[in-house]
């Protein structure tokens, strides 16, 4: 299922490719790749690789013969998420939400909704169905993304396991209408609204109404919130006013600056015009005297 071997299966390739380039022992690096395929196919590799990778890749990185697994950021997790579920069960699905917990929460706050966190562990046996027949469904994408900011708690990612365990869902796979209040992170201080979980998540109309129930008896919320926000909006409208009528009243000072300046520059000129040419009429009336006498 989606998600479940991202982190695990590259450190066991890293162990395959390690014992691989060793003398001797390209047999069993083939023998492991063989295992590998069995076990995917039979479906038992999303249980098998977490135990290899405690009790065998983490003690080996530990004594330096493997390099740790980088990091991933949230987003990055997000977009390998989506990338995965949409080579497994199409390209159907509402708009997963690439940053973290409370990046998404923030976000909601932002557009005046709440958030619907979908716990994942690939590990359960109801995650393929789950994604199939209702993360994939086209009623319920297109209703997530009109009343919601939809981010998936992958228990592949550290984020994931960490609001899994703030949440402490009764089941999986579980959806929770989470709203956050102003400064929380990670699930702290988010209020859980309502949850459908287990077998309920099966019925795609019964799964739609109950979150749509849940809109309506938390209305009051998101009103305060849309209110909240054209407030804000207001405020920013009248900051921007004030700041144009303030650009606008320097750029009418300047232009009057630069023209009481020129006008100034102006008369100066036409005053120094005029005495030269005062200048010149005593200096021809002198010459003229000069040429009678």
């Amino acid at each position: 299922a989606t998600g479940s071997t991202s982190g695990s299966g590259a450190g066991v390739l890293d162990f395959l490719s390690y014992v691989g380039g060793l003398p001797g022992f390209s047999h069993l690096r083939l023998l492991f790749v063989g295992l590998g395929r069995l076990l995917q196919r039979t479906g038992l590799l999303s249980l098998v690789l977490p135990v290899a990778d405690l009790l065998l890749l983490t003690p080996l990185r530990l004594l330096g013969f493997l390099a740790p697994p980088p990091r991933e950021s949230a987003a990055e997790a997000a977009a390998r998420f989506t990338a995965e579920f949409e080579e497994l069960h199409g390209e159907t699905h509402p708009r997963f939400f690439r940053g973290s917990c409370s990046e998404a929460l923030s976000r909601a706050r932002r557009e005046a909704k709440f958030c619907l966190v979908y716990l994942h562990s690939a590990a359960h046996p109801a995650a393929a169905s789950t994604c199939d027949e209702l993360i994939a469904n086209a009623l319920f994408a297109a209703f997530v993304d009109e009343n919601f900011v939809f981010w998936v708690a992958d228990d592949a990612t550290a984020d994931g396991r960490a609001v899994r365990q703030a949440l402490r869902p009764r089941e999986l796979p579980t959806l929770v209408v989470l709203a956050q209040a102003e400064g929380a992170g990670r699930g702290r201080g988010a209020q859980a609204l309502a949850q459908v979980a287990g077998v309920r998540l099966r019925d795609v109309d019964g799964t739609v109404a109950a979150l749509s129930e849940t809109l309506q008896t938390w209305a009051p919320l998101l009103e305060e919130a849309r209110e909240e926000l054209t407030a804000r909006a207001v405020d920013r409208a009248i900051i921007q006013e004030q700041a144009s009528e303030y650009e606008r009243a320097l750029a009418e000072d300047q232009a009057r600056e630069e023209a009481e300046v020129a006008a100034a520059a102006a008369a100066e000129e036409a005053e120094r015009a005029a005495a030269e040419a005062a200048e010149a009429a005593e200096a021809e009336a002198a010459g003229a005297l000069r040429e009678g006498g």
